[in-house]
This record gives C-alpha cells, sequence and structure tokens, in this order.
C-alpha cells in the first residue's frame, strides 16, 4: 500500500470542489494509504487534561487535524453545526456513540443558544448506536443525518493512547454541546493546541 504523506492529502482534498465534496469521495482520499508516522509526529502528543487538537491545514472548504486521546478521555456529545465530517484511526482504538433528537426536542442553533446564558432546555436525546473501531486506517463518518455523537478513547487507565485524523467540511470552530442528564445544551468554542517542536 502506498504511503500517504500529511501534504498529498490535503492536496487531493484541495482539488475537491463544492460540489464534489460527497461522504463516500472525501472517505476514498482519507483512507487512501499509509500514512507517514514521521510528518504526524509533530501532531501528537496527549494532555492530562483532555483530549488535544492540533491543526494540520485550514482551507475555504476543508479542515484537517489530528487528534490524541488519552485513555478515557473524549467529547461531551455534541453535533457538527451542519457539516460532514471524517475520522480515521491511526493509532489505538476509538469509542462513538450516536444520539437523535426525541420528538418535541427544541434544537436552537448555535448563535441562538449562546445568547440564552450559554444553556437552553428542553433538548432530549436517545441513544441510537455505540461501537470501537479497532482497525488502524479505518474511517468514520458523519454526515447531515447522523450528526450528533461522542467520541473518545475507551482504554482503561494505563491503557494505550489513541490518535485519530479528522477532516471536516466546512471548516467550524463551533459545535453544541449536550448535556443528557438536564436535557440542555450549550455552544461550544473549538481551540486548536499548538504543534508539538
Amino acid at each position: 500500500m502506498q504511503r500517504l504523506g500529511l501534504q498529498t492529502l490535503v492536496d487531493r482534498l484541495e482539488r475537491l470542489t463544492a460540489a464534489d465534496i460527497t461522504v463516500p469521495a472525501v472517505q476514498q482520499i482519507v483512507a487512501d494509504g499509509v500514512l507517514d508516522d514521521a510528518e504526524l509526529r509533530r501532531y501528537v502528543g496527549a494532555r492530562p487534561d483532555r483530549y488535544a487538537r492540533r491543526l494540520v491545514h485550514r482551507g475555504k472548504l476543508f479542515d484537517v487535524m489530528v487528534l490524541t486521546w488519552a485513555p478515557g478521555q473524549s467529547t461531551p456529545i455534541h453535533n457538527h453545526s451542519g457539516n460532514c465530517g471524517w475520522v480515521r484511526l491511526v493509532r489505538g482504538q476509538i469509542a462513538e456513540d450516536t444520539f437523535r433528537l426525541v420528538p418535541g426536542s427544541a434544537l436552537p442553533d448555535a448563535a441562538v443558544a449562546s445568547s440564552v446564558n450559554g444553556r437552553v432546555g428542553n433538548v432530549g436525546l436517545e441513544a441510537t448506536g455505540s461501537g470501537v473501531i479497532t482497525t488502524v486506517g479505518a474511517v468514520a463518518t458523519v454526515d447531515r443525518a447522523r450528526a450528533i455523537h461522542r467520541i473518545g478513547n475507551p482504554a482503561p487507565v494505563g491503557g494505550d493512547t489513541t490518535v485519530t485524523l479528522h477532516v471536516y467540511s466546512l471548516p467550524h470552530d463551533r459545535c453544541v454541546a449536550f448535556d443528557q442528564a438536564s436535557r440542555t445544551c450549550e455552544p461550544r468554542e473549538m481551540r486548536f493546541d499548538e504543534p508539538l517542536a
């Protein structure tokens, strides 16, 4: 199998037009080839307090980033602001739980949610599935129909660190995070950690 450098991946994505961006087309690009460990090194490094997000590339149509997950670290339940996403397992394992709004739930967009002290109620969720990806190179997707999920490293303390490569279209810096117990949601700003030296 051929090697896939990060710049080659970015170049292939940047050649796509908006009309070319489909979940299967981008999934094929993200899954194609063996990622170059040497190129990934500066983006891989766990944090003790939360998973690490390091930006590889931001373009008009795509974000490309590498996330590092210590054992037990995960995202909150969140959406993708109407965007599509592709997650490639680089190392370790990644768990995903998927959800949908229950009938009668009202989901404000991120801008509306931010105007009401951050939290908005009456947002019921029900679980729709869960799974763990253990095959290095496998690519999971999120689209507009399957858009609420939580992902993380299911390894117990002392277990292996997980590394994932993420591609999002369109680029975005905000999502809506859900609190299932209180039936509320709030906007979340997403920030990047600095690449390592």
